[in-house]
């Protein structure tokens, strides 16, 4: 079956003699000219979050206390851009696949296994190189002071997400400090992200266990829960800031953008989940979240979930990549982009790329070029 898939979608499971060969001569270790470029985190309490069967690990997030009950935290992400140079044969390559495809049994990834699962991926107890957001907050979660820019970390744990869980519901663990501290802070973020209309969107994602010889043996629910959450809410707090910053210059970027749902498909909608006897109130945009997040909480556990939650999605728009930006309907942003998983979305490199272009002063990007790559990721997605 997974062969039949590969071969179906022309999915490249393999890379080429010539990238793999590229690949394997980026060295694994850090070289000390390029640590005295970079912001030094490697003191710094520093851990990842990741289902336990991941290997590529993009994000990590560090946690300072600061005077006066405030809280320096560091959204640290891959700098993929830093080992993926433009005109090479990896970038190429990288452009092409434009993301990886997660399969039951497999990963067709964006980038070789090298980089994938080596020298990107923020392994604990290793120097790594990032690009970091971080942030000076407050304990009720309003950004104070933001600095973005290349940084070097060294991760202390790393995390699967039952054990993160199972630190936020005992309180007791390594690490559980920061832990604890950076759930509370980031309940707040979720909450006045969904006062501010966004849209709840948390399904079930069915998982299958799997023989070795790939034969599925059971099945199972991947329920998100609040270590789920945590990493979810930095994450969007860095790619709506990253955007911002450069929305704030009006200059050339690669936002991630999602349009308001089409009228008729909210209509065809409203008259499916009408014999249910639910409705949604299409007054307004704020009328039209807020009944939607009224109906996603009322199904929850009823037989019917499941095929409301598939529909009301469909009746979406679809999110795209372009230079055009009209903001994120779902998540309620006037600006927002993809930064935080480079070792897996181009448009992530393409968006570290032009981040530093303009921290080092550089003048606005041709829109033209970059549209068309927009495009291509967007394609490659669907």
């Amino acid at each position: 079956e997974m062969h039949s898939i590969l071969a179906e979608f022309e999915l490249p499971y393999k890379f080429s003699d010539e990238v793999e060969a590229y690949a394997e001569k980026i060295p694994d270790k850090v070289t000390a000219a390029e640590l005295k470029n970079r912001r030094d985190f490697r003191k710094v309490p520093t851990f990842t979050i990741d289902p336990a069967d991941a290997k590529d690990f993009d994000d990590a997030l560090s946690l300072k206390p600061l005077e006066g009950g405030l809280w320096e935290v560091g959204v640290h992400i891959a700098d993929v851009s830093h080992y993926v140079q433009t005109k090479t044969i990896l970038d190429r390559e990288a452009y092409e696949r434009a993301t990886s495809v997660y399969l039951v049994d497999r990963v067709v990834p964006m980038l070789p296994e090298k980089l994938s699962n080596g020298v990107c991926s923020l392994r604990p107890h290793e120097d790594k190189l990032t690009f970091s957001a971080v942030f000076k907050m407050n304990e009720q979660g309003e950004v104070l002071d933001e600095w973005f820019g290349r940084t070097v970390i060294y991760s202390d744990r790393r995390f699967n997400y039952e054990e993160a869980q199972k630190i936020i519901e005992s309180g007791q663990g390594d690490m559980k400090e920061e832990i604890l501290k950076l759930y509370e802070i980031s309940k707040v973020l979720k909450k006045k992200r969904f006062e501010q209309g966004s849209v709840n969107f948390e399904r079930e994602e069915v998982k299958f266990h799997l023989a070795e010889d790939g034969t599925p043996t059971g099945i199972y629910f991947k329920v998100q829960k609040e270590a789920n959450w945590l990493i979810e809410e930095f994450m969007l707090l860095a790619n709506r800031s990253v955007a911002e910053y450069i929305g704030r210059q009006n200059k050339t970027f690669v936002y991630r953008i999602h349009d308001e749902p089409d009228e008729d498909k909210l209509l065809q909608f409203n008259n499916f989940i009408s014999r249910f006897g639910y409705r949604i109130d299409m007054k307004n945009r704020k009328a039209i979240t807020s009944s939607l997040n009224a109906l996603l909480e009322e199904v929850q556990g009823k037989k019917e979930q499941n095929l409301i939650d598939m529909l009301a999605i469909r009746s979406m728009s679809k999110a795209v990549y372009t230079t055009q930006n009209i903001g994120h309907y779902g998540l309620a942003f006037d600006h927002y982009t993809h930064f935080t998983s480079p070792i897996r979305r181009y448009p992530d490199i393409m968006a570290h790329r032009l981040l530093q272009h303009y921290l080092d002063k550089g003048a606005s990007v041709k829109e033209d070029a970059y549209e068309e790559q927009c495009k291509h990721a967007s394609n490659m997605e669907n």
